[in-house]
């Protein structure tokens, strides 16, 4: 997760014009506290994450561990990523100048920073520059390698996505979702009859501006009590089951455009509008991409710049007319198409990581597109055709699966994690 602080320092380098480096540009000489399979931890480190867990719970009431509890586990956090990183220098996984700057881009407009901001707020908290870009960098390296190394172990059987869809989570997740504002008259168990009356009066008030077409967000304003009455009474997506069983019905009985009667609950008396419906049986045209591609992915013998020269000359060859089809088969380094040619068959949205997917997408019907850099390295891809296809019930078969993975990823990447430690070679440096 990239904090805002390094997001405003990292920023700053852009806006200045520095080059991003991967590594600090100097080196002091320091203590060795572990050597983890071919590289060390090093005491300054250890020292420098203390110092910021220290900072970071400053103002905090709790109490810390002991320097002694804290650097046993900061001294395990950093074996771990050492592994990992060496794993992904191994993969071949690499972040390029333009993904690090794009990312940090994306987040300082987040942000909503101008350059004057990075630099005032760079100067004053007094960053390291060169640090900040390698902790962002090795960040950006972890995520990959996780997502890539975690993800194969997991494995969603077609049964359980069924069962999953029959429970009743999944029923509450299939359920519709409701676009609502919402106006509230307060009242509760002990409301006295005059404030009961008074709030039946507001509904009335309410109820026949609304017949006379006034506008809802404007009367939600006017007369709700709930924490929402200045945003026009928005609620966003909720779905039924969130609320109590006689509003849940209302909201079931209603569609896009409908205002709900007046349902008294603990709470008070409420007044909805439903503004959109998303029902999960509603028909969903998918557009679906029939696509090749030639993927080359850089290594110990073949560096970073050599893999994007060489997918360069084999695009210009493809533009010159040679077949994709016999040079997939002599280059590509996919090794699950490449005898079929590169063929990636009928994708559907979300199915391919991001750069690629865009790329695809740009390209038309028979051109070539790339190449195009991910994380699994350079692509060149042909689309061969595009078609619209009705794909509710295995949208929707896919979105369960995925959920379902999501609340496996961290069980699982803590076993991978302690595996990847278990057959590692670790020694602590004793100093003593």
């Amino acid at each position: 997760m990239i904090t805002r602080l390094t997001s405003i320092a990292l920023a700053a380098i852009i806006y200045l014009g520095l080059p991003l480096t991967t590594q600090a540009q100097e080196q002091h000489l320091d203590g060795i506290v572990a050597i983890v399979d071919d590289g060390i931890v090093l005491e300054s480190q250890i020292n420098q994450r203390l110092q910021a867990v220290k900072q970071r719970f400053a103002g905090s009431s709790g109490q810390l561990p002991s320097d002694e509890v804290l650097r046993e586990q900061l001294l395990d956090q950093l074996i771990l990523e050492e592994l990992q990183l060496q794993m992904a220098s191994r993969g071949g996984i690499r972040i390029t100048e333009a993904e690090l700057t794009d990312a940090i881009q994306r987040v300082a407009a987040s942000n909503g920073m101008t350059g004057d901001d990075f630099i005032n707020s760079l100067a004053a908290q007094g960053e390291d520059i060169n640090q900040l870009v390698l902790d962002i960098r090795n960040q950006m390296l972890l995520q990959q390698l996780q997502q890539i190394q975690v993800n194969q172990r997991i494995f969603i059987s077609e049964a359980e996505v069924t069962n999953f869809l029959n429970s009743e989570e999944g029923r509450f997740w299939t359920a519709p979702d409701y676009n609502l504002r919402h106006i509230l008259i307060p009242l509760t168990a002990n409301s006295s009859p005059q404030t009961v009356q008074a709030a039946q009066q507001s509904v009335n008030e309410i109820q026949q501006a609304l017949a006379q077409g006034e506008d809802f967000s404007t009367l939600a304003v006017q007369y709700s009590g709930a924490p929402n009455a200045l945003e026009g009474g928005n609620l966003g997506w909720r779905k039924a089951a969130e609320f109590p069983p006689e509003i849940a019905d209302q909201l079931n009985a209603s569609g896009a455009g409908d205002i709900t009667r007046a349902v008294r609950s603990a709470g008070g008396i409420h007044i909805f509008k439903v503004n959109e419906v998303r029902r999960a049986e509603d028909m969903t045209m998918v557009q679906q991409t029939k696509a090749r591609h030639i993927l080359l992915s850089p290594n110990e013998i073949r560096s970073e710049e050599e893999t994007r020269q060489l997918a360069e000359e084999i695009y210009d060859r493809l533009a010159e007319g040679e077949n994709f089809e016999e040079l997939a088969e002599t280059y590509s380094e996919d090794i699950s198409n490449a005898l079929r040619g590169g063929d990636l068959g009928c994708a559907t949205p979300g199915q391919f990581v991001p750069e690629f997917e865009q790329t695809m997408n740009a390209t038309a019907i028979g051109e070539l597109g790339g190449p195009v850099r991910s994380q699994f390295g350079w692509h060149i891809i042909r689309v061969d055709d595009r078609r619209q296809i009705d794909m509710t019930d295995d949208l929707m078969r896919q979105q369960a699966r995925n959920l379902l993975a999501s609340q496996r990823f961290d069980e699982e990447l803590d076993l991978w994690l302690r595996e990847l430690k278990s057959d590692a070679f670790i020694e602590i440096v004793d100093d003593t």
